[in-house]
Parts: C-alpha cells; sequence; structure tokens
C-alpha cells in the first residue's frame, strides 16, 4: 500500500471489530496534531447498561498501536461513538 495516499491507508490499518470508520484530521490546537478519528459502535459512556470496558481497551490498544507505527502519518488518536 505505499502508493496509496495516508488517509487510504488509515482506513484498512485499524483492524478491530468494534473500528467502524477512521479518519484522520489535522488540529491546531498547540502546534498542528494530526489526530486518527475512529468511529465505534461501542458505547463510551461507562455508566451505559452496554459498556464494554474490555472491547473499548481492546479498540484503545488497537488504535495506540497504529500510532505507535506510523508516526508519519499520525500523532494521536481520539474514539467517538457514532450511536
Amino acid at each position: 500500500m505505499p502508493n496509496k495516499p495516508p488517509h487510504q491507508r488509515a482506513n484498512t490499518m485499524i483492524v478491530h471489530q468494534n473500528a467502524k470508520a477512521t479518519s484522520i484530521i489535522r488540529m491546531n490546537l498547540d502546534g498542528e496534531k494530526r489526530v486518527l478519528m475512529v468511529d465505534t459502535d461501542l458505547k463510551l459512556d461507562g455508566e451505559h447498561p452496554n459498556y464494554s470496558a474490555k472491547k473499548l481497551f481492546s479498540l484503545k490498544q488497537a488504535c495506540q498501536s497504529f500510532v505507535d507505527g506510523n508516526p508519519e502519518l499520525v500523532d494521536t488518536y481520539a474514539i467517538r461513538a457514532w450511536n
């Protein structure tokens, strides 16, 4: 996949059953940051009856592995619920 632009590579790099969509955005808060945005079907509210800490932890590990392995693409990640 080296010929694909970064935003296309990111969509195929996060392999996790609860990662439903990914994108890389640039944010300029205190200097520019490249953020891997991961949309998930998981409940992120710990009070929700369907919240799964184990699944969320697993998704976070997958995201961090991507960040660690692709410093030329992203600086950090964020997870957002789409449900």
